[in-house]
């Protein structure tokens, strides 16, 4: 063995023992990491949230915290990362207030349609009381909701004819999220509903197993849908919230200054998120159009009026509350 090699050595072996020694010492340890999953792409409004988390939580806590954006499905469906948040196996990721009804079934409800008449009037009424009592209800399960994302306005797409009317939709089998009320919703509209993960759907259309889908333009146009869908009917007969939650067994694990920054973080994150998804709403429609589909305005109050029947079936479902919460929204400016 050469000196050359030898003294290399040596100075290897001290640096690996100091690095090692510094494990211990207190004080000195590796950042925290906080994964983030979504199931959408890398430019999708939900992941101008989650990137804007990651920006102002490493610019304010850095040295402590480190944020890992998982975009396109990359750790799985959203039931998937649901179930590993409250197994404590990732920190944070959104799901609808609807979607979370499998676990706190009266929150189905809320994705009845034609609750919501707009972007501003979703976000009056979760950020004000009632978005404090829906946190009450999901924080029992395991989660901390720390702030509420814009889904967006949802429009029916399909590959049969242009939907005007109730009457349009009668047969065609139209692909909608795992949420009993959503599914319920295209039913009373008229459609043949199919619950399926978003990610099986591009497929399914291509295939033909569905007729058709419905979500915001955003999910429309990024995930490509006008190159399996032909007809765009602007339905508008949901607008959906996203809830943005932390695990809670991981959340006790962060310091009370960590877990004040987060939360500050996704407050501060809001604004740019909604305002990315109604960028979105401006613009995509003629991408759309320039990707081939065919758009046509849905009459909505004939749309509006067939859905109506599901408010009284949720408070025949789940009693008064119900009928409380309807009157709320209804009556926020």
């Amino acid at each position: 063995m050469n000196k050359t090699f030898s003294k290399w050595l040596g100075v290897s072996v001290v640096f690996i023992f100091f690095v090692a020694s510094l494990i211990g010492v207190p004080g000195v340890s590796a950042k925290t990491v906080i994964k983030i999953g979504t199931g959408v792409a890398v430019d999708h409004p939900e992941n101008i949230g989650a990137f804007k988390i990651k920006e102002l939580v490493e610019k304010r806590l850095g040295d402590q915290l480190e944020v890992r954006v998982y975009t396109d499905a990359q750790l799985g469906d959203q039931r998937t990362m649901v179930e590993n948040m409250r197994k404590g196996l990732l920190e944070i990721t959104w799901v609808t207030v609807g979607f979370f009804g499998s676990y706190e079934p009266i929150l189905n409800v809320i994705e009845s349609g034609y609750l919501f008449r707009d972007s501003q009037h979703s976000y009056a009424v979760f950020d004000g009381p009632f978005g404090n009592e829906v946190r009450k209800l999901v924080e029992k399960h395991g989660v901390k909701l720390l702030g509420y994302y814009e889904a967006g306005m949802r429009h029916l797409t399909n590959n049969v004819r242009p939907v005007n009317n109730p009457a349009d939709l009668k047969g065609l089998k139209i692909r909608t999220p795992q949420a009993k009320y959503h599914l319920k919703t295209l039913q009373y509209m008229g459609a043949s509903a199919v619950a399926m993960s978003f990610g099986e759907l591009y497929t399914a259309m291509q295939q033909g197993v569905v007729d058709g889908q419905e979500n915001p333009l955003s999910n429309i146009y990024k995930a490509k849908f006008y190159e399996v869908q032909k007809h765009l009917s602007l339905t508008g007969h949901l607008h959906l919230t996203h809830m943005v939650m932390y695990s809670d067994n991981l959340w006790q694990k962060l310091t009370p200054q960590q877990q004040e920054v987060v939360r500050q973080a996704v407050i501060d994150s809001q604004e740019a998120q909604r305002a990315a998804v109604r960028k979105d709403d401006a613009t995509l429609l003629a991408k759309c159009k320039e990707g081939g589909m065919q758009v046509n305005e849905a009459d909505r109050e004939a749309f509006k009026k067939s859905v109506l029947p599901l408010r009284d079936e949720a408070v025949k479902e789940f009693g008064p509350k119900v009928k409380e919460w309807f009157n709320l929204i209804e009556n926020t400016k």
